[in-house]
């Protein structure tokens, strides 16, 4: 199951969703390079030549393929300006399933930019004929992330006590159902 590129480029009230392009690597590494922003994702810091790679693969990569994960743009509607991203990932085992992640660039957080941009994507989703349940996965300390998954209507369904970089911790798996967006 691939998506249809319908979807790339989305435009809201204030942001536009895109594909990775050249011009957006020296802010995508402004972030990805910040030990604050990268202390509850999977990534660590980036080299310039490990976020070039990464923006070529992102710019020809297809979006929806079940197994791969697939980063979205957040840019800023009036300059186009990155200001960060939204990992998708269809499950392998089981299509009808879609988790999510997001960064921002700390001076754009706080401004509701996440939950405009994920809002947008979570709609899509449902649109899609067969996704029924987006998953989002966060450290039970990064509060931020929380607030904004309930805010989104997602609901807390387990948490985990993992090993994540060297230290543990407890994930929270929050689950937002299509029926319960359709209520």
């Amino acid at each position: 199951m691939v998506f249809t590129h319908s979807f790339l480029p989305h435009s809201t009230k204030r942001l536009i969703l895109r594909k990775f392009i050249n011009a957006d690597i020296e802010q995508f590494l402004s972030y990805r390079q910040d030990p604050e922003i990268a202390r509850y994702q999977s990534w660590s810091m980036f080299s310039y030549s490990e976020a070039k790679s990464f923006i070529d693969e992102m710019r020809t990569l297809e979006f929806g393929i079940p197994g791969e994960w697939f980063q979205i743009v957040i840019a800023e509607k009036q300059d186009n300006l990155l200001v960060g991203d939204i990992g998708i990932q269809v499950y392998l085992e089981n299509p009808t399933t879609v988790e999510i992640g997001f960064t921002l660039d700390r001076k754009a957080q706080g401004k509701g930019y996440a939950r405009e941009a994920i809002r947008a994507l979570i709609d899509f989703l449902f649109e899609f004929e067969g996704i029924n349940q987006v998953i989002a996965i966060t450290d039970a300390r990064n509060q931020p992330s929380i607030n904004l998954l309930t805010r989104l209507g997602m609901k807390l369904t387990h948490s985990l006590e993992v090993e994540f970089k060297g230290e543990w911790c407890i994930e929270n798996t929050f689950i937002l159902k299509k029926e319960d967006c359709l209520l």
